[in-house]
């Protein structure tokens, strides 16, 4: 009997394992994906009082749509120039991001947590079409939200969760034959609000699914100095641009899996009208 039990559970165990697999490759393969913040399963299971640990990752890319620019020069430090600064599109945005966060239990089946971590992006040949390549730092990430638990039963979970997360992104963006490099600036606001439903498949295996409203604006500047023969003297420029993807609405699906008594395992899938995600998440209740 135990066996078999034993058995059947490496079974489950092996199922969500292929789910998730299936879910990373359907993230990658995606034409475009931003790397939105990892929800996990909607609702929360934490009593009162009760702490979480949690470790986060995500990893997407897209087309960064930047618009509203405007640029000014300075020549040897005297203001010289301005102007608008034509929308242009970053193909290929590419960010990864790691959070470490904790959870408190402030009532029963509600929960409140807070993220700090780091990103890092890159892009290439988009903004000056030069065959330009932008590698970032590992910059600051920080997050914020709230979970709760609506209804429950022994095989059913609704709820719900809101979420939001900044993020700073810099770096150098060069290019062959460029006589220095452009260091450029982005910082990124993003909020999330959604709804849930969590079907526990076995007391370990669960798999959760729903719609989410997603929000996102941020700016984005690239400031370059070189000496110019024309003007006989060293020219800084700044071209800045919005970003303001809006609010765009999608859904998740996501499994998770109880590793230990009080450790989980989660992986997630995100589509909106214009990007998705895979995310992945670890967390110990405490």
């Amino acid at each position: 009997m135990k066996r078999a039990i034993a058995l059947a559970r490496a079974k489950q165990a092996r199922k969500v394992c292929c789910l998730g697999l299936m879910l990373v490759m359907a993230g990658l393969a995606g034409s475009t994906a931003l790397a939105l913040d990892p929800m996990g399963p909607p609702g929360s299971a934490l009593r009162r009082g009760d702490y979480k640990v949690t470790l986060d990752y995500a990893f997407g890319q897209m087309d960064l749509d930047l618009a509203n620019g405007r640029w000014t020069t300075r020549l040897d430090g005297d203001p010289y120039n301005a102007g608008a600064a034509n929308s242009i599109t970053i193909k290929d945005f590419q960010a990864h991001r790691v959070y470490a966060g904790l959870g408190y239990g402030i009532f029963e089946n509600w929960d409140v947590f807070a993220r700090l971590g780091g990103a890092n992006a890159t892009f290439g040949d988009s903004i000056w079409g030069l065959g330009e390549e932008f590698e970032g730092n590992n910059d600051l990430l920080v997050g914020a939200g709230i979970k709760g638990t609506f209804y429950e039963t022994d095989r059913l979970r609704l709820g719900g969760l809101l979420q939001g997360s900044y993020a700073a992104y810099d770096g150098k963006l060069d290019a062959s034959g460029w006589p220095s490099f452009d260091f450029i600036e982005a910082t990124i606001t993003e909020a999330q609000l959604a709804l849930g439903a969590t079907y526990f498949w076995t007391q370990r295996v669960s798999v959760y699914a729903g719609p989410f409203v997603h929000y996102m604006r941020g700016d984005f500047e690239d400031t370059f100095t070189l000496y110019n023969d024309d003007l006989s003297g060293l020219v800084h420029s700044i071209y800045s641009w919005e970003i303001d993807n809006g609010l765009t609405y999608g859904g998740y699906l996501g499994a998770q899996i109880a590793l230990g008594r009080n450790c989980l395992f989660n992986v997630e899938y995100q589509q909106t009208s214009d990007a998705n995600t895979i995310g992945m998440g670890l967390l110990w209740r405490i």
